[in-house]
Order: structure tokens, then sequence, then C-alpha cells
């Protein structure tokens, strides 16, 4: 759920019943990794008045969303940049995701795609084009596992390879000159992301002393519309932002949340599960999202 805000006209953009617009012409969208995300996003963006486009190496595979243009492109080559940047945009949204989950998957599916993009978009920005670019990564480019808060300025070591190959993607964004805003986005549940449920029910989830942080898929949607909305009527973004639900769950108390979603009894669950003093690969931090919310986002669960 995002709050309403009333924005002033200007000269060059403005709203006009809940929607934006730009010396009358359409804005466009640009959703690069048009995956399970980009799908919840783009009809947000309709609704503010964009046209979308989507990328995705097999576009029969992609979610039908009324009016968007899917079109096939492999992000890790550099000619589908070449291609797609030959047209102008006004929003870049990367989704990404690994080619494998090692640290050469994840510089495939990350630092790559970046890279092209860095390389062939810098060549072309101008004071009169500029567009904006929205990069979801990951908390997990925060390696804390003392279980206090982390924000937006706490140090990033990552201690996994996956992680530093995220942190590295962010940075090719960072020394760049693009208009950028870096969206670190906690552990994404919701429909189709089944594995802590399934490991649950298989009783193959071990509890463990340490914080969980998540944000439903449709919450991170709604937060990069919301930020796209803020840029487009003149609000100055910061350049990273945590996403993730108000207030972090410990130990058994995210067995509960988890039992409860599935209609379990937690009592049951939590006598019958493993337990380990150890913290694993994933740390233990608890993410505040204070400065998203001080954007006006709030996630549905607040």
């Amino acid at each position: 759920m995002q709050s309403e805000h009333e924005f002033e006209d200007d000269d060059h953009c403005g709203v006009e019943h809940g929607e934006i617009y730009a010396d009358d012409e359409q804005p466009r969208a640009l959703l690069l990794g048009y995956g399970d995300i980009a799908s919840r996003l783009a009809p947000l963006l309709q609704e503010i008045g964009f046209a979308v486009t989507g990328v995705r190496r097999n576009p029969e595979r992609a979610i039908a969303v009324a009016g968007v243009d899917v079109r096939a492109g492999d992000l890790q080559q550099a000619e589908t940049f070449t291609e797609l940047l030959a047209e102008d945009w006004d929003l870049i949204v990367f989704t990404l995701t690994p080619s494998s989950y090692s640290g050469e998957g994840y510089r495939q599916g990350y630092v790559v795609p970046v890279q092209h993009l860095v390389q062939q978009l810098t060549a072309q920005v101008s004071d009169s084009y500029q567009p904006l670019i929205l990069y979801v990564g990951s908390t997990s480019v925060y390696g804390q596992r003392d279980g206090n808060w982390v924000d937006e300025n706490s140090l990033t070591e990552p201690d996994s390879e996956t992680g530093k190959m995220l942190l590295a993607a962010e940075n090719v964004l960072r020394e760049s000159a693009l208009n950028t805003v870096i969206v670190r986005a906690a552990g994404i549940y919701g429909p189709g992301r089944e594995r802590m449920y399934q490991a649950l029910k298989d009783g193959n989830y071990t509890i463990t002393p340490t914080w969980h942080n998540r944000i439903h898929a449709d919450d991170l949607a709604g937060a990069l519309e919301h930020l796209a909305l803020q840029s487009f009527m003149g609000a100055e973004l910061d350049e990273v932002y945590i996403a993730c639900e108000d207030t972090p769950l410990y130990g058994e108390n995210y067995v509960r949340q988890l039992a409860y979603e599935l209609d379990l009894d937690a009592n049951t669950l939590l006598a019958q599960l493993p337990t380990s003093n150890e913290v694993g690969p994933r740390g233990n931090k608890r993410l505040s999202n204070a400065r998203l919310r001080a954007t006006g986002w709030e996630s549905s669960s607040a």
C-alpha cells in the first residue's frame, strides 16, 4: 500500500487522475529480467501512466499482463543492450536472477548485465536524457552476525561469494554517473516461493536463534512503483533503500508466523523441528526500513 500525495504541475511532468505524464508523451518503462516481481510491478506502472516493456530469455513463459510488450533478450549479451538502448526509456528496472546458485552464476546473472548497461547507457545520457534506474539487489550484501540493527549506512561486508557478486553489481552502478536507486530486498515470500513452507511441512527446517527479515513480493513491487512515482514527481531519492517488513521475526516466532500462514499448529511444529545454536550462512541481523518508510511507503503487513 502506498500513501497518497498531491503534487503541483510544472512544465515537464505532473499528476492527472493518479497518472504521470511528460511533455504530453507517455513515459516508457523497461523491465529487465521480466519474472515474478516485474510482472507484479508492470500493472502498477501502467496504472500511473507508463507504457511497459519487459525483457526475458523466454517471453512465452512470462506471466501475461495486458498491454505489456514482452521481448526476448539475453541480458548477459552486450548485443541485447545495444538493441534495447537504441530506444529511449524513462525508467529502467533491474529484477535479475542468477544463472546458477554460485559465485559465477551470480556474476553472470547480476554483474555482467549491469556492466553492459552502464557501458552503453553512459555514452547516451545527457542533460535531456537521464532515465531513472531502479536496481533490485539483496540484503545479503550485509554480513552482520551479531543480531544488531542494520540500515543503509551499515557496513556491507558479505561473507559469501554470492553476496560479494551482488555487492559488485551494485558498485558498478554506484561508480557510474547514471541516475540510480538501489533497493536491497530482504527475503521475498509469496505465491510461488514455497521453499521455507515446504521445509516446515517436511520437518526439515532447523530453528536457530537468529532474526528473520522478509518482504512480500507484492510489497516489493509496490515499493518500486512508489519510488518511481516519487522520483518522477520531483522528489530527491537516496541512493540505497532497504525493502523489508517493519518487524523482524526471531527464532521460534518466525516458525509461528509461517505456521499461521500455512494453517498449521505452531506448538506441534516447535516440538518436532530440530534446533541449533549456530548462526547459518544468512547471518543474524535486524533490518530497518525506516528510510523507505520515510518516503511515504507502507507495507501491507504494517
